[in-house]
């Protein structure tokens, strides 16, 4: 009986042991996770005014022809991209062709009449002055020195009358060139056909918008409240974010009146190196100033139903629940940190509070 008691305690004293040893060996291969960490500084960074606007092309031209008539070709379609000196649309120039023939041989005319004028003229001239050098010697009596300068005064007269002749003949000839070199119309400047309001064959008066195009350069209009106008400053950068295409755009135009109805303030913020899509919806950052705070990467934040980060305090990782403040080019402003403390930026995915970690460059 003495003997049976002694083997059952010597089986649970191993038992006991290799419980403890197990227990032992459990504790000692818990799992160490690698992070890549970040201590908390104060930081500078900008302070923004976030608006929503809507992407617009900074200018909208309406070409028209600069008289009546048929159109007889329309050369481009909507949504074409045209750039300076293309074609846009000609107009049917029979009737000014017919037009500039006719002041052409008015012009011819008038030059040919000048001349003889002008041959007359200076025959004359000559004469008149001979005869006054005769007069003034006594050579030529008072007659015929009155004779020789009325005659030159009329042939003066009649240059003066044939010079007027001919430069009204010149503009009206000029300007029957013009309208014909104005019936082809051309792009001044790069863009996007918007519109096309004539058709071929169609009738269409003068400056009567024939095509329509955008420019290239695009702004978006934000509306900035009344409070936050004075703080936005002309010719600054702005941030422009259109579905997650983010472009830096300068501001060139604040409105001085505040639409009737919204009471904001237009401004204006053109994106020259992005092409976004009019009528997009676009997020513009107006920076202010600047201000310190802690900052963090983006990538060091979790949430789920709250923001939080992981703390490294020795070799553990522990939540700790944070508030956003402010989002600047992938950092976060953040409050729930202190300044000195260690967080993880990489590696978290597996980690869970109080999780062991070792720290990795």
């Amino acid at each position: 009986m003495r003997g049976a008691c002694i083997v059952l305690i010597s089986f649970m004293l191993l038992f006991s042991l290799t419980a403890c040893s197990k227990a032992s060996a459990d504790l000692n291969d818990e799992r160490v996770k690698a992070v890549k960490v970040h201590e908390v500084k104060l930081e500078k960074r900008p302070i923004f005014l976030e608006y929503i606007g809507t992407v617009d092309s900074k200018e909208t031209t309406k070409y028209g022809f600069k008289v009546n008539g048929k159109i007889e070709s329309i050369m481009v379609e909507k949504g074409d991209k045209v750039k300076i000196g293309d074609v846009l649309a000609i107009l049917d120039i029979k009737d000014l062709n017919f037009k500039m023939k006719g002041a052409k041989g008015v012009l011819d005319t008038a030059s040919l009449n000048i001349e003889k004028v002008k041959d007359t003229l200076d025959y004359n001239r000559d004469y008149f002055e001979k005869i006054e050098k005769l007069y003034e010697q006594r050579a030529a009596s008072k007659d015929n020195y009155d004779k020789a300068k009325l005659q030159l005064d009329q042939n003066e007269a009649s240059y003066l009358q044939a010079k007027a002749q001919y430069e009204r003949a010149k503009a009206d000839y000029d300007h029957s060139l013009t309208l014909i070199e104005d019936s082809t119309i051309k792009t001044k400047k790069n863009g996007v056909v918007l519109e096309v309001l004539g058709e071929e064959n169609e009738l269409i008066g003068a400056y009567h918008p024939a095509v329509v195009v955008r420019s290239e350069s695009q702004v978006v209009n934000v509306g900035v409240s009344q409070s936050e106008i004075d703080k936005i400053i002309l010719g600054e950068k702005a941030r422009v974010d259109v579905e997650n295409n983010i472009s830096q755009g300068i501001i060139s135009n604040i409105s001085e009146v505040p639409d009737e109805n919204t009471r904001t303030y237009n401004t204006e913020v053109v994106v020259n190196n992005e092409k976004y899509r009019l009528g997009s919806i676009a997020k513009v950052s107006f920076p202010v100033g600047e201000e310190k705070g802690i900052w963090i990467p983006m990538t060091a934040i979790f949430s789920n139903g709250e923001d939080y980060v992981y703390v490294i305090k020795e070799d553990r990782a522990f939540k700790r629940g944070i508030k956003i403040k402010n989002i600047y080019d992938n950092m976060m402003e953040i409050e729930g940190v202190k300044v000195g403390e260690i967080i993880a930026v990489s590696g978290m995915k597996n980690l869970d509070d109080g999780s062991k970690v070792k720290i990795v460059k």
